[in-house]
């Protein structure tokens, strides 16, 4: 980085890695909306031949006919 820079001195580069408080603000607030997004997606299907109670039971979700487990 501080060859293809053009500074004398490696500790120049520094300036590059300290966020503004606005960076930071923006980047939190961007990554709680990635957040809320995926939560609000709907799961993936399973793959074909796993069985509905068998899933309920290791991932603690409901079956196929709405049992919680």
């Amino acid at each position: 980085m501080q060859w293809v820079l053009g500074h004398a001195h490696i500790t120049t580069t520094e300036i590059y890695i300290a966020p503004t408080p606005d960076e930071v603000v923006a980047r939190v607030l961007a990554h709680h909306e990635r957040q809320r997004t995926e939560q609000a997606k709907p799961p993936a299907p399973p793959a074909p031949g796993y069985r509905p109670e068998v899933l309920a039971a290791l991932f603690g979700t409901s079956t196929a006919n709405g049992e919680c487990r």
